[in-house]
């Protein structure tokens, strides 16, 4: 029971975070590679300006579908921190290389060095949302767990 109330405080406090900032939100005026490029620049400085700031403005940017594979909000956070994905936060750097574009499909290849100087890649899809007021706008559906050998994508 404790647990389930930490919980959702914790979900309370992000949404109420998300709320209160100056989150970029998903647009069609936004190109594949910007989110990308958010998402990114976002998880690099994850505790900026508020702790997992970072991890929430990544979040804005899930395609809904991404979302009930990963959500809610405190279910991602927790995978972002995991062993696959923890490298992400705060890492030193990053590179964004397009791979395929099309009018509805974008795949990347990103290359993070870690804090700890550890290089991973992954495969980062988007597609374009397709209805309500997110309809036309890139965002993530897909992010690989980390390929380590250099060459894997």
């Amino acid at each position: 029971m404790r647990k389930s109330i930490l919980a959702l405080a914790f979900v309370l406090f992000l949404t109420n975070y998300a709320k209160a900032q100056d989150l970029l939100e998903p647009s069609p005026d936004i190109s594949a590679k910007r989110v990308v490029e958010i998402q990114l620049t976002a998880l690099q400085q994850n505790d900026s300006p508020s702790i997992d700031a970072g991890i929430v403005q990544t979040w804005a940017f899930a395609h809904p579908d991404n979302k009930r594979h990963t959500g809610p909000l405190s279910r991602f956070a927790a995978m972002v921190k995991s062993p696959y994905y923890k490298d992400m936060i705060n890492h030193s750097k990053h590179t964004i290389n397009s791979l395929v574009k099309t009018n509805q499909y974008a795949l990347f290849k990103v290359v993070i060095i870690s804090k700890e100087n550890i290089k991973s890649t992954f495969k980062w899809e988007l597609v374009r949302a397709k209805t309500g007021s997110l309809s036309g706008a890139w965002m993530t559906i897909s992010v690989s767990p980390p390929l380590r050998a250099e060459g894997s994508i």
